[in-house]
């Protein structure tokens, strides 16, 4: 049961959310609700998972998902914002969730002050929202919480489903956790339709950051604001004034970290924000190398991988090193040899007069059949490296 203490605490944090909806309302307009119920063993219906989702008022999508496969069911439809708050004061008051074309559910619901709000950036794809919300995240109490079907899912006239997630995840275009993680999941998002970063493009002395606003916005409402520290350590700070969707702010090298944001001119509030780190193998999707060189910046920090092979030099007596390592990338989903950098990552430089007539001749002497193969010289921390990309293939040596 919950405390008093903790009722008490949700109420406040749900007027918090409220007062956030109302004070985005006028970019609202319905609220999606996607919601998916089990039947337990006691035969009572709980909560697997449940989102509420205020939409831009300009929005169309295809709504309607109704599934029933027996003791599962998935439901997706909108209600007004006004009845999605008295939906949510009924979870906390009265301990239950009723939505649409689905069973009432008994639930004891609680949010933390202060804790239950997290802020994902656009880039963000738990929801199927493209622009940046708070998300109001629900602790469900044990008893209450819905176990998603890891059992495959079908029904002559509905779609077959390996799994109860792999459902919710197309049907409700979430990704909020596997079949392990998704049981009781409730939440309720603010989006902010102000603005969002659409991408970032790192060059070797610039950084341009694209935005995009929606139909009552406006870029002009908006201010960037850039953060870099170089590999040498030199930090550049810049202020991002956007015309025709993007801005650029000058750095003084390539970016060992980044941090853009995105800030509304009238309130001051973060309404987006990017992040880059060099060497992390979480690069956002929307941050993207505007030069080659950078690309291999990148690759070199992350090191050496199935696909990504490194040689310092050619060898001098065991030349068929070169062709089997690359046929050895053929042989699993093709990759990239660099010349001129350590098994550690430290880029020495390849020093071949003819380098791309060297390796060619190297790969047709010990390799039958030849692989596919581009050979691509580069500077790199004003180096020349040799770039080996190959493609899959079955080639021997």
């Amino acid at each position: 049961m919950l405390s008093e203490g903790e009722r008490e605490n949700t109420k406040v944090a749900v007027k918090e959310l409220f007062d956030l909806w109302d004070k985005r309302s006028s970019s609202y307009g319905n609220v999606l609700f996607c919601s998916a119920v089990a039947k337990a063993s006691d035969g009572k219906w709980h909560n697997v998972t449940s989102f509420l989702l205020p939409m831009h008022k300009e929005e169309s999508r295809s709504i309607g998902v109704k599934a029933d496969y027996g003791e599962f069911r998935l439901v997706e439809g909108t209600m007004t914002l006004d009845q999605i708050k008295c939906v949510l004061t009924e979870v906390v008051e009265k301990d239950r969730l009723c939505l649409p074309g689905l069973p009432e559910v008994s639930i004891q619901a609680s949010l933390h002050r202060n804790g239950s709000r997290h802020f994902w950036a656009s880039g963000s794809r738990r929801y199927p929202v493209l622009f940046p919300y708070y998300e109001f995240s629900f602790s469900v109490h044990q008893e209450y919480k819905g176990e998603s079907p890891r059992a495959a899912l079908h029904h002559v006239d509905l779609p077959l489903f390996p799994s109860g997630a792999a459902a919710m995840e197309e049907l409700f275009q979430a990704r909020i956790g596997d079949d392990s993680s998704v049981s009781g999941w409730f939440a309720a998002l603010a989006p902010d339709y102000r603005g969002r970063i659409r991408q970032v493009r790192l060059g070797a002395n610039a950084v341009e950051v694209q935005v995009m606003c929606l139909a009552g916005s406006s870029e002009a409402d908006l201010i960037g604001k850039l953060h870099a520290r170089t590999l040498a350590g030199l930090a550049d700070s810049a202020d991002l004034i956007f015309s025709g969707g993007k801005a650029t702010a000058k750095i003084s090298d390539f970016p060992r970290d980044l941090l853009v944001v995105l800030l509304s001119k009238k309130d001051g509030d973060l309404v987006d924000r990017r992040q880059f780190l060099a060497g992390s193998r979480h690069i956002e999707q929307d941050v993207v190398f505007d030069v080659p060189e950078q690309n291999i910046e990148q690759t070199i920090l992350l090191g050496e991988s199935e696909t990504v092979e490194f040689k310092r030099e050619i060898p001098a007596k065991n030349k068929d090193e070169i062709a089997v390592c690359v046929v050895a990338l053929a042989n699993r989903r093709g990759g990239q040899l660099l010349l001129g950098v350590t098994d550690n990552g430290e880029v020495v430089g390849c020093q071949l007069d003819k380098p791309k007539d060297t390796i060619t001749q190297i790969l047709r002497s010990y390799c039958d059949p030849l692989p596919n193969f581009v050979i691509d010289e580069i500077k790199v921390r004003g180096m020349s490296v040799l770039l080996v990309t190959v493609t899959e293939g079955n080639p021997t040596a």
